[in-house]
């Protein structure tokens, strides 16, 4: 008599001393793989599958090492077993789950066709946030956002920076590794983390500037002057992002006893460019805890005042909104754009800004249901003094990017390019943010801002977008952000499920994006 035939359950057969998989059904998957993937050192992962035994479910993600092989699962006497797709994954195409002689067959197709690549898959181990990416002076692509082995937001634990280096057509990208990681201890020292990477390359050196937000404090907890603020951190590269650390001129201090490199600690830099303790309206106008809109910053085509070209770095605010800081010596000091009084958004969240073709400054704020759009338009030719507008929501004006509920950030971006049907220049400004009522379904909106009319104000840069945005993602997606590179295309870097994030990059051209009415320049 087999013991199968007496209907033992698990627990019985612990209670009498036998092992369990005596009472166990093996049942067999065999997973198949028809063709070969454009991009298999990226794409490593084929698909999730929802695995059912009984009441209980669960997901298994399959490599595409394991074509070819055969994985087994116990199931208790009794219990029923079922598959079924849970994640589709770019690379690969479910082909069929079926039964054949007993076995499950798990069949995928490659997908030969798709650019979509995994340049940080989160595989239960730890999720990876917040993207960056920049086309270096070399042409050559940099990407960089958030490893979280706390798994949340700096303030929380550990948060790292992990880079990869991508050819100029982004199809082809170096093995991943650190730029920074973070300390976590007890202690509560600035260099616990370092998170939401915002990154700008000089247009004349090729020097790369990243600032972080870093440290232990919680962004809603800080409290500047009079407790530990949100602390900022400044690091560059002078080699093509091959090394980092503190200094410009890429001669580095040695990197602190266990770090992985010298960076600078500009937080007191950063907060006095806001009213101090004894100015005049400094309760009215303090800025209490600060971080800077991740992404890209932003450097002017045609304003250079200092050393440099000048960068614009937009902040989220605790107790104002947005501000935002530019620097005309890279990044060594910092000054409030529009004075320390100026709000620019008082209701936003976080920001991204872009320059336009004039050298006035936009500002896109995150919002449910659309963005936030203000302009600083300068008054001198100096270009010293201006003034901000006032602060619209898209989802407000007529032809406006409205689309859910959802509050997440994205990028702006403006390019030159040409009309398809009569070749003449054109200037394009491209939005990206998810547009379903929860993060998903990420799309980039575009609009025809060649005649300066169309940025007259923040009113009529916010009107009349093209209402049939070009979506990107299909499932669960947030952050994301863009680059021009070498090639026309524009280089997409974005969050999207599976996981809370995988880190997605994909080449889109223009001609894509907007339906081949436009051609890049």
């Amino acid at each position: 008599m087999n013991f199968k035939s007496l209907f033992f359950s698990a627990a019985m057969l612990m209670a009498i001393g036998l092992p369990q998989n005596l009472s166990a059904e093996t049942v067999k998957v065999n997973v198949r793989l028809n063709g070969k993937t454009r991009f298999p050192k990226t794409n490593k992962w084929m698909g999730v599958l929802e695995v059912q035994i009984g009441d209980k479910k669960s997901q298994r993600t399959i490599e595409s090492k394991e074509a070819g092989t055969t994985i087994e699962y116990n199931i208790p006497d009794g219990s029923s077993f079922a598959l079924k797709e849970a994640w589709k994954l770019h690379g690969y195409k479910l082909n069929s789950i079926s039964q054949e002689n007993g076995e499950w067959i798990v069949t995928y197709d490659a997908d030969k066709e798709s650019e979509y690549q995994y340049l940080w898959f989160h595989n239960d181990k730890e999720p990876f946030r917040i993207p960056s990416i920049v086309t270096m002076k070399n042409g050559k692509l940099l990407a960089i956002n958030d490893a979280r082995p706390c798994g949340n937001d700096i303030g929380y634990g550990r948060v790292d920076q992990v880079m990869r280096i991508g050819s100029k057509d982004g199809s082809k990208w170096t093995e991943g590794k650190y730029v920074i990681q973070g300390s976590y201890s007890d202690e509560g020292v600035r260099d616990d983390g370092f998170g939401d990477p915002a990154m700008v390359v000089d247009r004349e050196s090729g020097a790369i500037l990243l600032i972080d937000v870093c440290g232990h404090t919680v962004c809603w907890h800080g409290n500047w002057p009079d407790g530990e603020p949100n602390p900022v951190a400044r690091l560059y590269s002078t080699d093509n992002g091959k090394t980092w650390g503190d200094a410009l001129d890429g001669k580095h201090s040695p990197a602190p006893q266990g770090a992985m490199c010298s960076w600078s600690d500009i937080t007191n830099i950063f907060y006095s460019a806001f009213m101090q303790r004894g100015e005049e309206g400094f309760d009215k106008y303090r800025v209490q805890s600060l971080f800077v809109g991740s992404g890209k910053l932003t450097q002017s085509k045609t304003i250079k005042v200092g050393t440099h070209y000048r960068v614009y770095a937009p902040v989220w605010t605790k107790n104002h909104g947005n501000r935002v800081l530019y620097t005309d010596d890279f990044g060594q000091t910092w000054h409030a754009l529009g004075g320390k009084t100026a709000l620019p958004c008082p209701g936003g969240d976080e920001p991204k800004c872009e320059e336009l073709p004039d050298g006035s400054v936009v500002l896109s704020s995150r919002k449910g249901a659309g963005r936030y759009f203000n302009i600083y338009k300068y008054s001198d030719d100096n270009k010293v003094n201006g003034a901000w507008g006032t602060c619209v929501a898209s989802d407000q004006e007529k032809g406006g990017i409205k689309c859910g509920r959802n509050s997440t950030n994205g990028e702006i971006l403006i390019i030159k390019a040409r009309k398809a049907s009569d070749g003449s220049e054109a200037t394009l400004a491209l939005q990206s943010l998810p547009t379903g009522d929860g993060r998903t379904d990420v799309k980039i909106y575009w609009k025809d801002i060649t005649n300066p009319e169309s940025y007259s104000s923040p009113k009529t840069f916010a009107e009349n977008w093209n209402q049939q945005p070009y979506q990107v993602s299909y499932t669960g997606s947030a952050y994301s952000t863009m680059t021009l590179q070498k090639d026309g295309r524009i280089g997409f870097f974005y969050e999207e499920e599976p996981g809370w994030y995988s880190m997605v990059y994909v080449p889109i051209s223009i001609e894509t994006i907007t339906n081949n009415l436009y051609k890049i320049k």
